[in-house]
């Protein structure tokens, strides 16, 4: 069967074809050595299996989306696994018809138009039924996707993507395209009758059978054209994420790593940056845009990135704070991806520490814990001080690794895009910590925690001090007595999104007092706004978004407002008109506090912008 109106569906999803296997050949060739036999040996491997299942509960279903709002998560969800529905079922529609399961790629889309009655067997009844409820489904996601784009907070969402011109026309086809196939279709009905309960109902909206006979071919040949310029958009908006994140996920199960530095269209990378969707998501976890501040964030510069220009200017902006990368739904590594920029971008900076010396230890006798503090740790001598009491008080050996003078962990530099010239510092380190003859490594920076764990392949465990102040309370070599002072917690995002750290620091306070719940805390805590990872970032906008998350931290009425970063402590200082606490002091301070049995309210103010 054939018409001549299925060629621009035809030739639009030629040339989308055609497009894509050349830029995904282009972009594996790009791929190491290493990662092509990771391919390899991958492909026929359970890993397989199992992103064939991440796929469909990602990619189609959306669980991630779901979970976090389940409105939009129908929405995508409906959108992709209804297509998905009516593509499988089209081809099972016609191989029961025809017997032949290779029918030409078209018959199956407008099925319909050749084949207007099915009637007999059962099955095609059944089969009617559900291709009509798989695209009711599809509508219904239109829907709602119509009123997000209208009303955003309809659906949960205080955000949304704005559209360069390319996402716009992709986009307004893909909305024509399933009321002209619920029309088209319909006309066909109420031309030669059959249909299901959809287009049973919808063909009665033509006025009269001659209405319907002169609408029919006009409306199928809008249909076409409407697949057939959306397909031909895909390869070229930021639709191309639809193949693309699957092909990365299977990818990921393969074990297949990022290549070293900044190529946006070539291996792992080019998959990665292509994938995003631009839904929007991580908009609204940014803590820059609950400041009003609302152009640097990752869907914008995944997007610059994708086009090849106006990325260097946001590449720097980011806090960095990890928000973002916890509920993109694609799991993108937006962090590393915008190093990988910076380091680009910076790679003519001349850092040399070859300067810095090294040290060999002939001998010292075994200590428990070596302490390092770290740079923040010399801008906030009362956190250093209130650690070491209470490793004192706790009768535990440790030596001040950095108590006169240090050398910074790395990870600022890193962040600054210099991760060759932070490699220096990290072998020095690490020369100065194996040199001590520890059992373990306690730090009271997230920062220099967060790289310790992750990049100098100690010989040792490293701890942060809120986590290791809880183990000395569960060995009773520390004891505190609760008493009735209300602390609000702010999770640092290099200690909680990325570390992982989130109980510790609670328990902690649950011994001493009473913790206050807030609306935006562990995984959805808000950055304190001076986060190392921004480089160019105005200080103005630094300080809304610090009284932002000075709103949230103050909106129970607490005593006290406590963290476990340095930083983080200096920052919110600087404009809370709440006492600001390091979980270290708070443990040393409470003995007195709760002895005494008093409680002393301050009043709550608004916090103040101006430092």
């Amino acid at each position: 069967m054939y018409h001549p109106f299925v060629l621009p569906f035809v030739v639009g999803f030629s040339v989308m074809g055609v497009v894509l296997v050349a830029r995904y050949i282009y972009w594996l060739r790009g791929m190491s050595p290493g990662n092509r036999q990771r391919v390899l040996w991958g492909f026929f491997s359970r890993s397989t299996l199992l992103a064939v299942k991440e796929i469909l509960q990602e990619s189609l279903l959306h669980l991630k989306i779901f979970r976090v709002n389940p409105l939009l998560g129908f929405m995508h969800a409906s959108l992709a696994f209804g297509w998905f529905m009516l593509i499988v079922g089209g081809k099972l529609e016609t191989w029961y018809y025809t017997g032949n399961f290779f029918n030409p790629p078209y018959y199956a889309i407008f099925f319909r138009y050749f084949e207007p009655l099915t009637e007999g067997f059962w099955m095609n009844g059944v089969l009617l039924f559900y291709m009509e409820l798989s695209l009711l489904i599809v509508l219904s996601g239109l829907s709602i996707a119509v009123v997000k784009r209208i009303r955003k907070k309809v659906v949960g969402m205080n955000n949304t993507t704005r559209h360069n011109p390319a996402n716009r026309i992709a986009l307004f086809f893909l909305w024509m395209v399933f009321p002209l196939r619920l029309m088209a279709e319909s006309a066909t009905v109420a031309v030669h009758g059959g249909g299901s309960f959809l287009t049973t109902v919808t063909s009665s909206l033509f006025l009269s059978h001659d209405w319907a006979v002169w609408l029919e071919l006009p409306l199928w040949w809008a249909y076409s054209t409407g697949l057939g310029l959306f397909f031909l958009a895909l390869p070229f908006s930021r639709y191309l994420h639809i193949p693309t994140e699957m092909v990365m996920l299977l990818l990921k199960k393969w074990g297949v790593q990022p290549e070293p530095g900044f190529n946006p269209e070539k291996g792992v990378q080019a998959f990665e940056v292509h994938s995003c969707p631009g839904c929007g998501v991580c908009l609204d976890v940014c803590p820059a845009m609950g400041a009003g501040i609302n152009s640097f964030q990752s869907a914008y510069f995944v997007r610059q990135v994708r086009a090849g220009h106006n990325y260097e200017t946001i590449a720097d902006m980011c806090l960095n704070c990890g928000a973002c990368k916890e509920a993109c739904p694609v799991g993108i590594s937006l962090e590393s991806l915008r190093l990988d920029a910076r380091s680009h971008l910076h790679r003519k900076a001349n850092f040399d520490h070859r300067y810095l010396h090294g040290t060999m230890t002939l001998w010292r006798d075994t200590t428990e814990v070596v302490l390092y503090t770290g740079c923040m740790g010399r801008i906030n001598p009362k956190t250093t001080q209130a650690v070491k009491s209470l490793l004192h008080e706790a009768g535990v050996k440790f030596i001040h690794l950095d108590e006169h003078e240090s050398i910074c962990c790395g990870r600022p530099m890193a962040l600054a895009g210099a991760a060759e010239q932070a490699k220096m510092l990290i072998q020095r380190n690490r020369e100065l910590i194996h040199g001590q003859n520890g059992q373990l490594l306690v730090t009271t920076c997230p920062i220099c925690y967060r790289y310790f764990s992750s990049e100098y392949d100690l010989n040792i465990p490293v701890l942060h001090h809120s986590q290791f102040l809880w183990q000395l309370i569960e060995t009773q070599k520390l004891n505190r007595h609760k008493g009735n002072l209300r602390y609000a917690y702010h999770d640092p995002c290099e200690l909680g999104r990325g570390a992982n750290c989130y109980d510790e620091p609670r328990n902690l306070l649950y011994t001493v007092g009473e913790l206050v719940a807030l609306s935006s805390e562990r995984n959805k805590a808000l950055c304190c706004g001076n986060n190392i990872g921004s480089l160019t970032l105005a200080e103005e906008q630094k300080q809304k978004i610090t009284a932002n998350t000075l709103t949230v931290l103050s909106e129970n009425s607490p005593d006290y407002i406590v963290t476990a970063c340095p930083m983080c402590k200096n920052t919110l200082s600087r404009q809370s008109t709440l006492p600001v606490r390091d979980l270290a002091e708070v443990m040393l301070e409470c003995k007195e506090v709760n002895v005494a049995g008093s409680r002393t309210r301050k009043k709550q103010a608004s916090v103040n912008v101006t430092p």
